[in-house]
């Protein structure tokens, strides 16, 4: 399997430029951090799990900011809303 490296951030404009955000959903699964990893819309997530030393490594290289126990709150509201069926006002 190939090396996994960063998306380039240096151009401007598009999604390569965006933030970064991890949101950790189960710090010691068997040893591995689960979390939420996105781009631009903490809303709009992949689901993954490393190890503690990649988890580490793999924020420092995309920059990733940790959701806080707010930012969370908002982002499961918006994923429950969107399941119902309500607007996602914002």
């Amino acid at each position: 399997m190939g090396k996994v490296t960063s998306i380039d951030r240096q151009r401007e404009g598009d999604v390569s430029s965006a933030q970064r955000f991890v949101r950790v959903t189960n710090p010691d699964h068997k040893g591995f951090v689960e979390f939420q990893f996105s781009i631009g819309d903490p809303s709009l997530y992949l689901e993954m799990t490393l190890p503690p030393p990649a988890f580490a490594e793999f924020c420092r290289q995309h920059a990733a900011i940790h959701l806080g126990d707010e930012a969370a709150r908002e982002v499961d509201a918006r994923e429950a809303r969107w399941h119902s069926g309500q607007p996602l006002e914002d």
